[in-house]
């Protein structure tokens, strides 16, 4: 992997633990998406509480692992073809996150959200299938995983913007995360292989 830029690649320790954290929120995704849907018409303070806490802490980890991929990518890999797709994809889920946290306070607030969220939803599948595509045209490999990575995007912001398959689209995304962060983790020991041995060197 090419290091073509005056700051230079991620170091291990910060891909290895962006790598940690996508396999902890796939593992989380379904779980929580679960709790969301259990908790879907309640208006009471508890509730309330716990989707403000599960947007909030989704929409962070979205954010950190985006931006660790998008310097990933510019940083490790030299490629700057998808940055406006990913600056897009940060942009839209900071308004899903506001318009989610907007409409939990009353049945009337949801009711009024939920086109304005069926929108930035099927637009943040678009943008998700775009990066899949534009990640084709990538130089690295991605250690033998872009391809099914690309494809894993494409398909999952398809069934996004379908509306009618976002639970599967939850599903693909969690495995995208897998696939990520085992990316993340691979390339941090690869990384980490010239100083080992110039240590024991």
């Amino acid at each position: 992997m090419r290091n073509p830029t005056v700051t230079g690649p991620l170091k291990p320790t910060t891909l290895r633990a962006a790598g940690m954290l996508a396999i902890a929120s796939a593992m989380l995704t379904i779980p929580l998406f679960l709790l969301s849907v259990l908790l879907e018409g309640r208006y009471d303070s508890t509730a309330r509480s716990i989707h403000l806490a599960l947007q909030g802490v989704g929409t962070l980890i979205f954010l950190v692992l985006t931006v660790s991929f998008y310097c990933f990518l510019n940083r490790n890999c030299g490629f700057h073809r998808a940055n406006k797709i990913i600056l897009g994809q940060i942009a839209l889920n900071i308004v899903y996150a506001l318009a989610s946290a907007a409409s939990i306070f009353s049945r009337q607030g949801e009711e009024q959200m939920r086109p304005v969220m069926m929108c930035l939803i099927f637009l943040l599948g678009i943008l998700q299938a775009g990066l899949g595509l534009r990640l084709f045209a990538l130089d690295n490999d991605l250690l033998g995983m872009k391809r099914q990575y690309c494809w894993l995007n494409v398909v999952t912001g398809v069934f996004f913007a379908s509306l009618l398959m976002i639970p599967v689209a939850i599903i693909t995304s969690a495995v995208a995360d897998i696939m990520l962060g085992t990316i993340f983790i691979l390339e941090s020991r690869r990384l980490a292989l010239p100083s080992q041995v110039e240590a024991e060197g």
